[in-house]
């Protein structure tokens, strides 16, 4: 494998570790009757936390640019943990 198929390679991986969190946090946060105000919020800090971690994985300007704009899907969709 040659440079710029690495770098592809390494962008789909991060996209598609991107719209699993996203999906999580759907899954999780969507029926916020199984869990209380107070469980939510530390579930979706330490989600959000290791989220925040994968940056480290990759050290790319484009990779950042998805992480930020999973985080504001997350947000979007999830405002109360944003506050």
């Amino acid at each position: 494998m040659n440079l710029i198929e690495d770098d592809i390679e390494i962008s789909i991986e991060f996209e598609q570790k991107m719209l699993w969190y996203e999906e999580e946090f759907d899954l999780i946060f969507n029926n916020n009757s199984l869990y209380d105000n107070e469980q939510n919020k530390k579930l979706a800090n330490q989600l959000l936390g290791k989220l925040s971690e994968t940056i480290n994985e990759y050290r790319d300007q484009k990779v950042f640019h998805l992480l930020v704009h999973t985080l504001n899907n997350i947000e979007r969709n999830h405002p109360e943990f944003f506050e």
